[in-house]
């Protein structure tokens, strides 16, 4: 039993378990919160790219529904009609709306008819006055 003894005498040698400082879990969490930014600014700059595009067509459509209104032939009576009623409602602003719906009035006779008759003149040289008045 002595030599038992001694050997228990040699365990309570052991000491208590010591407080290693680990700070992994702080780089782990500075690795996601970088992951994250880079994400953040990633799809940032991917909007205002985008957004960017988006007005770019917005203007060009602009630019080709003015273009189709400048270049609209009288002759085809309904078909005038019914693209400027298509073009200038896309590039009235609010303060010639009003006056658009004025000239709309006046040619709801063209529409919705198998035959129609040619275009009145007060009604294609308000349907140009209103073109020219226009801005992209």
């Amino acid at each position: 039993m002595n030599n038992i003894d001694s050997v228990l005498n040699q365990l309570k040698d052991i000491k208590p378990n010591v407080a290693i400082p680990d700070s992994s879990l702080y780089y782990l969490l500075a690795i996601i919160a970088a992951i994250v930014a880079i994400l953040a600014l990633g799809a940032f700059f991917f909007y205002k790219a985008w957004a960017k595009k988006q007005r770019r067509l917005k203007k060009s459509s602009r630019y080709k529904a003015l273009e189709a209104l400048k270049n609209i032939d009288y002759s085809q009576t309904k078909e005038a009609v019914y693209n400027f009623s298509k073009y200038a409602q896309m590039l009235a602003s609010t303060e010639q709306k009003e006056e658009l719906n004025n000239i709309l009035g006046q040619l709801e006779k063209y529409k919705f008819k198998k035959e129609i008759e040619p275009l009145e003149p007060k009604d294609k040289k308000a349907m140009q006055d209103f073109i020219k008045k226009l801005k992209v």
